[in-house]
């Protein structure tokens, strides 16, 4: 009798072993599907985040082109008031001299007069 509850025992055991089995092979085909969906999510957001990174490359390859445009008529505008200013700067040198040379003339005039 001793054998056969040795046995019984042993069968038990054997069978409850195989339902662990089970469930782990099913808890492991459950993980293996979570592990394949974040996989193929983190293969996606890999994909966008290249995509955006190229996107932000010709943005800022724009950007650099534009600033470059930006400064060089900067440059044009700042050169052409530059010389707008030397005209007027002359002119006003020129009327400045011929305001001094009025006023000198009407001092001597009047200096005439009395």
């Amino acid at each position: 009798m001793n054998q056969s509850i040795s046995n019984e025992v042993i069968l038990q055991a054997i069978t409850e072993l195989s339902y662990l089995v089970k469930d782990n092979q099913s808890d492991l085909k459950e993980l293996r599907t979570v592990v394949e969906s974040n996989h193929n999510e983190l293969k996606e957001l890999r994909s966008v985040v290249e995509s955006n990174h190229n996107e932000l490359r010709e943005l800022r390859s724009v950007v650099e082109s534009n600033h470059l445009e930006v400064m060089g008529r900067i440059d044009t505008v700042e050169d052409h008031l530059s010389e707008k200013i030397r005209k007027v700067d002359g002119k006003v040198t020129i009327l400045s001299n011929e305001l001094l040379e009025t006023k000198a003339d009407v001092l001597r005039l009047q200096q005439a007069r009395y």
